[in-house]
């Protein structure tokens, strides 16, 4: 009897890359972004909904900063959106090029015990988070700082039995978690619910973060200044 074919539906998709320049750009944002959080006149988060502990959190306008390491940054970030954006819809360079990407971004720096609580992020269609140092490792504790993706399915786990209590990837029910590396990028849709679980280590964790909504070019779009604060990874 043949195989049935298997359907992958509802899939999630979360683009997972290093940055080649990562090595370079790095030490020098790890520069910036402390110096920064101790001479910034607001040294506290925004209030939100979002939980958050032992995290400082700039303002949402990172890459529009007069800093061309930042810069480099902002645009090695966005061009890979791009490229996601391209393959997934199926557009054709002509039709990416009467697109326009608007962001907000913002650098989170994590602490002893620190940790942001599950979320997501209204009012955009991708969001990304970039590290520039995962912070130490310790050894003895799992899941020390990652960034955990709930599965947004709503009861994967409602009944279990030998029948589907093993499924392997893409199917598997539960969360999905990555201990970031110093210059990766993950890419994931901005409806996807999301939190940093408590990260141990006794340096910072520094993370750069940031939301992108897509108009036609010539297409009314609100100031990003203007747009909903939204935080994340």
């Amino acid at each position: 009897m043949p195989a049935p074919r298997i359907n992958s539906l509802f899939a999630v998709p979360i683009a997972d890359t290093m940055l080649p320049q990562a090595s370079r750009l790095n030490p020098i944002l790890e520069e910036r972004l402390l110096d920064w959080e101790r001479n910034e006149a607001q040294r506290t988060s925004a209030p939100t909904a979002v939980d958050k502990h032992a995290v400082y959190e700039s303002d949402f306008s990172l890459f529009y900063r007069k800093d061309p390491v930042v810069a480099e940054l902002a645009n090695e970030c966005l061009n890979t959106l791009a490229m996601l954006i391209m393959r997934l819809n199926g557009y054709s360079t002509q039709e990416m090029q009467q697109l326009r990407i608007y962001h907000h971004s913002w650098y989170h720096i994590t602490r002893h015990g620190g940790y942001t609580g599950g979320h997501n992020h209204p009012m955009a269609s991708w969001s990304g988070v970039y590290c520039v140092n995962p912070g130490k490792s310790v050894p003895d504790i799992g899941n020390n700082g990652t960034l955990r993706f709930q599965d947004p399915r709503p009861n994967p786990n409602m009944y279990l039995d030998p029948g589907n209590a093993h499924l392997q990837t893409p199917y598997a029910a539960g969360y999905s978690a990555y201990q970031l590396q110093a210059g990766q990028l993950l890419l994931f849709p901005s409806w996807l619910v999301h939190e940093v679980t408590p990260f141990w280590g006794k340096d910072a964790r520094i993370t750069v973060a940031f939301n992108a909504w897509i108009r036609e070019a010539g297409q009314a779009v609100d100031e990003p200044g203007l747009r909903l604060r939204t935080q994340s990874g």
